[in-house]
């Protein structure tokens, strides 16, 4: 990127960044990311067939609700309207529930003074039940005009309590059954359905490499977001014109330009803070972070074309 794009992208990072953004020393924004399973996710419409096994229905029904919240696909119910869903969830389910027991030893006081403290204990063995219960759900969707798999995945889970005499069980066998077909169910939702997350970036506060009169300056827009992220980025835009090429104030001024949501921008500031930083450094995080954004609205913007 030539200097002269560079100051274009820092005009527009500087006019769209709000004040309330700031928090501390960093950015609070919120992003769109796409779903795990991209090709999936780009459907338009989903049904779900009733999963096999004897916990099926219910799969069936959490997986349902789930992705019917999140009003990414039109949901298809039902044998006919779900015949013409571009997309079907199927799959099968074990589960099952196993008590088994066991013995351990506990202290207990025999014996108290007259102010109630415990003056002798004795050990005793009790007897304790060990619960345990496991799920496994093997999930596929389907697209039904061509039949290509977009979507398989086996999802286990194991919960355990444990309780003794003089004890109640913690949960009963159907709600941990329950539980963790919620948990399953919700973690497909995050398979097939992008997310919109509100998140903190910090600004990069180290001054190595600035000269030395540029320091207290720096410092000075560091503490400037906590209140006005607006006039901080004015700040480092015109610091980078007397001192170009900083690590720090490119880096701080690829999080002004994606508080903004200038996406593109944000990406050629960490693209030039980058060499400077590492493959491993924040520039290279924002870079991955600032690339998942983007495609998640070229996502969506190719969903709305489809319709």
């Amino acid at each position: 990127m030539r200097t002269n794009r560079a100051a274009w992208v820092a005009a527009a990072a500087i006019a769209g960044v709000v004040a309330t953004a700031a928090l501390a020393e960093t950015a609070t924004m919120t992003g769109r990311f796409p779903a795990r399973y991209r090709d999936a996710a780009m459907l338009q419409s989903v049904s779900v067939e009733r999963f096999g096994g004897r916990d099926g229905m219910l799969v069936t029904s959490a997986i349902e609700r789930a992705l019917a919240g999140a009003q990414h696909f039109d949901m298809m119910g039902g044998r006919r309207s779900g015949g013409n869903a571009e997309g079907v969830i199927s799959g099968g389910v074990s589960s099952g529930v196993e008590d088994s027991y066991y013995k351990r030893k506990e202290k207990r006081c025999t014996q108290r003074d007259a102010n109630k403290k415990c003056t002798k204990e004795e050990e005793f063995e009790i007897r304790c039940t060990q619960r345990v219960a496991n799920i496994n759900v093997d999930i596929r969707l389907t697209r039904t005009n061509d039949g290509q798999i977009l979507y398989s995945v086996n999802k286990p889970l194991r919960q355990q309590i444990d309780w003794c005499e003089g004890q109640s069980a913690p949960r009963t066998s159907e709600e941990m059954i329950t539980t963790m077909v919620g948990q399953i169910a919700q973690d497909v939702r995050a398979d097939l359905v992008p997310t919109t997350e509100t998140y903190k970036i910090r600004f990069r506060e180290t001054t190595k490499g600035l000269p030395k009169p540029e320091v207290k300056s720096f410092k000075a827009i560091v503490k400037l977001t906590q209140r006005d992220l607006r006039a901080a980025c004015a700040g480092w835009a015109e610091m980078n014109q007397r001192v170009p090429g900083n690590a720090s104030i490119l880096f701080n001024l690829g999080l002004c330009a994606e508080a903004a949501g200038d996406l593109r921008g944000a990406l050629g500031w960490y693209n030039l803070a980058l060499p400077l930083l590492g493959q491993r450094s924040e520039a290279a995080t924002g870079i991955g972070r600032v690339q998942s954004r983007m495609a998640a609205d070229a996502d969506d913007a190719e969903r709305g074309r489809r319709r």
